[in-house]
């Protein structure tokens, strides 16, 4: 591996883990330090209390709703202690410090909900910024690749874009955090085993009703898409509809693969809101490269047409479709272009901007036409000026524009 190649790799690896780090701020799964001490002080006095073995080891506590879930679990086993075995019972009724322990678990749950809220906004807000980066972007193919690694960035560790194609579901782009071999390996398992959209299968479910899903049990689960599954490992997934126009042409799918715990209708809702906005942006982008098919196809017509009607008459000229002015010109203003040169008006535009070096690409971008118009362009002056390239064309025009002006 070269010098160049390994500091991309890091920089590549480095801006993986900045985007993981985001996403543990503002994932709804996380939890501060002070919560999380608070959820287990709560714990260590209620395994002591209750003597119960329903409740969850300190060691799963890693995300607020796990630390909903065993604060829940308490108040449960508080109301089966309290109902049940008398002498249980009296014992917690006994204690001297239920009431403050009781009114630590409510706070310590109130803190839990007030923490995992905000989190939830900042999830939200997170979306609508992953969106915004959607605002420049007018190529179909941009959007699709880069698009799994921004859903990456709203707390997910994995995102897959499919398309659907006559009926079939087909994996498009994916982006696993910090491993693109992986990527491309699960990548490749959805091209190879593409996907009949049958009955039962949960995407057929997502297409029917175009609603996002939660999918749990996925290694168990017979309603999924198989290859995949099975190559990405994948424990539980949300899945939302592409739909621009309302109608279902793809899937956004996304999973925490690294992290523990199982996803959220919350996860769900975030992945759904992405998407939709998503499809607008999807649906922008096909529109604006439509209309620059259709412009490009128009300009070709156009300058077909002017300069079949220029090789009849140098001055005759579709106006409008000139060089613009701010063209750079370097042997002189367009109005001493001499009528009675071998060259249309166009064409003397294409050499000028050929004499100063310009590629076929940055001519096309500066006269507002194709680079087939200007490869067309270049052989009819070679042709006419009986020049063997493009170098030669310029000292004959120099020589011509010499003479006129004597």
């Amino acid at each position: 591996m070269t010098t160049e190649g390994a500091g991309d790799n890091a920089a590549a690896e480095d801006g993986e883990e900045h985007a993981r780090q985001v996403a543990d701020r503002i994932y709804e799964r996380s939890i501060s330090g002070q919560a999380l001490g608070e959820v287990l002080d709560v714990l260590d006095k209620a395994h002591s209390l209750l003597s119960s073995p329903g409740l969850p080891p300190p060691t799963e506590i890693d995300d607020l709703p796990a630390a909903s879930a065993a604060l829940a679990a308490i108040w449960d086993d508080v109301r089966t202690v309290a109902s049940g075995d008398r002498r249980p019972g009296d014992r917690l009724a006994a204690a001297e410090d239920l009431v403050p322990f009781l009114i630590q678990v409510r706070e310590t749950e109130d803190e839990v909900q007030r923490e995992r809220a905000v989190r939830q906004s900042s999830a939200m807000r997170n979306v609508q910024g992953a969106l915004s980066r959607f605002q420049q972007s007018d190529s179909v193919s941009d959007l699709i690749e880069s698009t799994p690694a921004i859903v990456c960035t709203l707390g997910f560790d994995r995102a897959i874009l499919s398309r659907i194609h006559e009926s079939m579901w087909v994996t498009e782009a994916l982006h696993v955090m910090g491993d693109k071999e992986w990527a491309e390996e699960i990548l490749q398992a959805g091209r190879q085993n593409p996907e009949k959209l049958v009955p039962g299968l949960f995407e057929t479910e997502i297409v029917r009703r175009k609603r996002a899903v939660r999918v749990t049990n996925v290694q168990q689960e017979s309603r999924v898409h198989r290859a995949v599954a099975d190559a990405s490992g994948s424990r539980s997934y949300v899945a939302a509809p592409l739909m621009p126009r309302a109608q279902v042409i793809g899937f956004l799918h996304a999973d925490r693969y690294f992290h523990k715990g199982e996803l959220t209708d919350f996860d769900r809702d975030v992945l759904s809101i992405f998407t939709e906005g998503f499809g607008y942006a999807l649906e922008r982008a096909i529109l604006m490269e439509r209309l620059g098919d259709l412009r490009s196809k128009v300009l070709d017509y156009s300058e077909g047409l002017n300069s079949i009607m220029s090789e009849k008459d140098g001055s005759l000229s579709l106006g409008p479709l000139d060089a613009p002015a701010a063209v750079p010109r370097q042997f002189g203003r367009a109005d001493d272009w001499p009528p009675e040169s071998r060259l249309t008006r166009r064409e003397v535009d294409v050499l000028e901007l050929m004499a100063v070096g310009d590629t076929n690409a940055r001519i096309a971008s500066k006269l507002v036409i194709s680079e087939g118009t200007v490869k067309s362009h270049a052989k009819h002056i070679l042709r006419k000026l009986g020049a063997a390239n493009r170098a030669e064309a310029v000292s004959i025009w120099h020589s011509d524009k010499r003479k006129a002006s004597r």
